[in-house]
């Protein structure tokens, strides 16, 4: 009897224990106001592992009457947070000891916002930066286009530039990661500028790939540090590096016409990440590299056939055991793609169409359905509609049917939309970007997305098929059978 009250009070202790450290969490407060949110969305989400396969940790932040709101925000690690609303963001300095205010004027944000902080200067730095930025960005994208035409263009200095200002403006501060995420931008650049130089017989892509990249890695690119203040990891510089071995031209000419992108990397997946991989080879430091090859692994499951996938993701969990927070992402992604693999039920979805009728996944039951996940401001989405017509006309509506499901935010812009190109397959209406609901349950990452769904109500093909590439064979060998 003694001992069940020991335990009994001991019970009793650890609960309380971890009640008391439950309460004690630590945060951040953010307060503020805003002159006008209209229908925009006002929210602070932590910047996640990974860029584009990771769950969302967003924090909504409803305004009152008066524009005043105040939340606070739980820090349970080194957490980075963005403050946004809409697509524009402005980034927080996370700091337990800091009650931020911020007084917001809507036209000028994130370019001009009066705050109160512990660290003000810093913030101060930061909204200078921005600044200095502005316009930069669409500046060395409009060079870079110059670059791949073959003309003179200023894409490098002005990567080089921005570098340069990010060094003069953020030195010091909370926002020195941004130095590092500049200089990752200018090495892509650099990377890109190989590919477009292919074409010249005097060019030698091999010595400038090792020279571009050996030059990365004397001043840190390759760091753990530098790798987490990237958008996307190591993602964007071992894509390019990849495209630098003319593989993308090969696939065309074998296949006797210009496939997209999506289609190249579907046929050419294992020598494109071969080539991948070998920029994996100038990391030396071992959770460098861990993080690194969590985002190739990543891309490999988000992209081919999970069957193909699965020895890759076996290997990393065993060869990176002991970083617990990579491993837990990569099981988590894993079985979020395994969900929706071939052969699992389709995800029920109950949306309306432009008349304002609703239409559910049950309605398209007997018939092979293409769900067509799309927005008019997507290009690659746009490009498959001439031969998605073509296809949609030739198969009966017994047998086949598209739907498309709209991830626009705006439902007028989608409107307008739906006017333009006057596609005859049902259009329906999910709205809240790449958050819409029916989207993120088949773990969408970006547009177009495919789901091809069978008579039974079962997913049949993953985001592996397009109307450009291989829709009307497949669709000939299924009514055939």
């Amino acid at each position: 009897m003694k001992q069940q009250k020991l335990l009994l009070i001991t019970l009793s202790t650890v609960m309380l224990l971890t009640a008391c450290t439950k309460f004690s969490e630590k945060a951040f407060n953010v307060s503020g106001s805003i002159d006008y949110l209209g229908d925009a969305s006002l929210s602070i989400s932590k910047i996640p592992l990974h860029y584009k396969y990771s769950p969302k940790e967003d924090f909504i932040v409803t305004p009152d009457d008066g524009g005043n709101f105040s939340v606070n925000i739980p820090l349970k690690d080194d957490s980075k947070f963005l403050f946004s609303i809409d697509d524009e963001s402005f980034l927080l300095i996370a700091d337990e000891s800091d009650s931020l205010n911020m007084n917001i004027n809507r036209a000028s944000f994130p370019l001009k916002i009066v705050i109160n902080s512990n660290n003000s200067a810093d913030y101060v730095a930061y909204q200078e930066y921005l600044n200095s930025i502005n316009g930069l960005d669409s500046r060395i994208e409009k060079e870079m286009n110059t670059y791949r035409d073959g003309l003179e263009n200023s894409a490098i200095a002005l990567s080089e530039e921005k570098v340069n200002l990010a060094k003069d403006h953020l030195s010091g501060t909370a926002y020195a990661d941004l130095i590092l995420k500049a200089k990752g931008e200018l090495l892509v650049n650099k990377i890109k500028s190989i590919e477009y130089r292919l074409s010249n017989k005097n060019f030698d892509a091999d010595a400038e790939r090792r020279l571009i990249l050996n030059e990365a890695k004397d001043d840190g690119f390759f760091m753990r540090q530098s790798l987490e203040a990237q958008r996307a990891g190591i993602r964007d510089v071992t894509h390019y590096y990849a495209r630098t071995f003319g593989i993308y031209d090969s696939v065309n000419i074998a296949q006797g016409k210009e496939l997209s992108e999506y289609d190249i990397k579907k046929l050419a997946y294992e020598e494109l990440n071969k080539k991948r991989l070998e920029v994996i080879d100038f990391i030396d430091e071992r959770q460098a590299r861990a993080y690194a090859k969590l985002f190739l692994v990543a891309e490999r499951i988000g992209e081919i056939e999970l069957t193909k996938a699965t020895p890759s993701y076996r290997a990393y969990l065993n060869e990176y055991v002991d970083f617990p927070e990579y491993t837990r992402f990569l099981t988590y992604f894993y079985n979020e793609i395994k969900s929706v693999s071939p052969g699992e039920p389709a995800i029920p979805f109950s949306l309306v169409d432009e008349n304002g009728n609703i239409h559910t996944q049950a309605d398209y039951l007997g018939k092979y359905v293409l769900l067509d996940f799309w927005a008019g401001w997507c290009q690659p989405c746009l490009d498959e509609f001439p031969a998605m017509r073509d296809i949609y006309n030739d198969f009966s509506r017994e047998n086949f049917e598209i739907v498309g499901i709209s991830t626009e935010i705006d439902k007028s812009v989608w409107q307008d939309d739906i006017k333009r190109f006057k596609n005859p397959w049902p259009q329906l209406y999910g709205g809240n970007g790449f958050d819409q609901k029916t989207f993120k349950a088949y773990k969408g990452g970006g547009i177009p997305f495919y789901i091809l769904i069978d008579p039974e109500g079962n997913i049949f093909r993953y985001n592996d098929i397009r109307a450009t590439f291989n829709l009307r064979n497949v669709l000939n060998d299924l009514l055939e059978k």
